[in-house]
């Protein structure tokens, strides 16, 4: 299950348009959602009644459906606590003020007992697989690189691959060392964030989105990608040679499509869509969430099949089947 996702209104100002943009993306990503509204100690009581009450139609729109319930005693958040972790079907909602602390302890409690993320998923035994979101240059160390592990255990004398570069090649690098919580550490695991310093690679060389995996992958970048899309809003129409900006993972780049499963797709439609980047071939994992953007347009998908430029691919059905096999 996802973490809860909180969305912050404010009592004075209302639901604005990017209220309602980060609470499609949460719902989109079928991640659970609860609503703190703040402010309350100056907002006039009928402004208040109406920013809940236009939250409370929000969460009971056709495609929503679920009930809001104004979170007011510690019955209503153990209420709240067990829906989040079974079928999330309440939306909770609570009344803060940071200047008279109005709820801030029924806030707490709720954070406390909520259901914490499942890490089953992580895979410490697979090859080192560290996706990188920050670069700095720290003087007497030099290139550091900061991110998360997604899987493997990665250590300083791990033999490691960095990339993929503007060519889409991948590198073998040196670890100096390894930070996480800014304690030295020998290792990191897969589900930990860590900072790694490397050895004779200038900062200018490294990018978001860029990673550091183990040799033992042989890692390769794609130029195209087949994802299952969703749009969540767009004026007018989606066709060949549209340009959006794709975000998957650490990864951020301009696509155009390439094709499309239909001949064009509208708000709400469902489509196989190709996807071609068009500065540098990326590092992506099939299967991984996407999330595309344009101006007001958003959409979200799944990566289905990764196209390489030496004619092969891989999909979901080849990913999954290997699973089995391993197992």
């Amino acid at each position: 299950m996802p973490l809860p996702r909180q969305v912050v209104v404010g009592a004075n100002m209302g639901v604005q348009r990017m209220t309602k943009e980060h609470l499609g993306v949460a719902l989109a990503l079928k991640c659970p959602t609860y609503f703190v509204v703040t402010k309350v100690d100056m907002c006039p009581d009928n402004v208040l009644q109406g920013t809940v009450n236009e939250l409370s139609k929000i969460v009971k729109a056709p495609g929503i459906r679920k009930m809001p319930l104004i979170v007011k005693s510690e019955k209503d958040v153990m209420t709240c606590a067990k829906s989040m972790a079974s079928d999330a079907r309440i939306a909770p909602i609570f009344l803060v003020s940071s200047v008279t602390g109005q709820s801030l302890e029924l806030l707490r409690l709720f954070l406390n007992i909520i259901p914490a993320q499942k890490t089953k998923g992580l895979d410490v035994k697979a090859p080192a697989e560290f996706h990188i979101d920050d670069t700095f240059y720290v003087s007497g160390v030099g290139t550091v690189v900061a991110g998360t592990m997604l899987r493997g255990t990665l250590s300083t004398r791990s033999n490691l691959l960095l990339g993929p570069d503007n060519k889409g090649q991948f590198h073998p690098i040196q670890l100096k060392s390894i930070m996480n919580k800014s304690m030295p550490v020998n290792q990191v695991s897969a589900g930990q964030s860590a900072t790694l310093a490397i050895k004779k690679v200038k900062r200018n060389q490294i990018r978001k989105g860029m990673v550091v995996v183990d040799a033992k992958l042989n890692p390769q970048a794609c130029q195209r990608f087949t994802a299952e899309v969703m749009v969540l809003h767009h004026p007018t129409t989606i066709g060949i040679n549209y340009q959006p900006v794709v975000h998957s993972l650490t990864v951020r780049q301009a696509c155009k499509v390439v094709s499309l499963d239909r001949e064009c797709i509208r708000t709400g439609d469902r489509a196989l869509v190709t996807f071609e980047f068009l500065f540098r071939p990326e590092y992506l994992l099939v299967g991984a969430r996407l999330i595309f953007r344009e101006g007001r347009t958003k959409g979200i998908g799944r990566i289905m099949h990764l196209h390489y430029p030496d004619g092969t691919s891989v999909s979901v059905d080849d990913q999954e089947n290997s699973s089995e096999s391993m197992q």
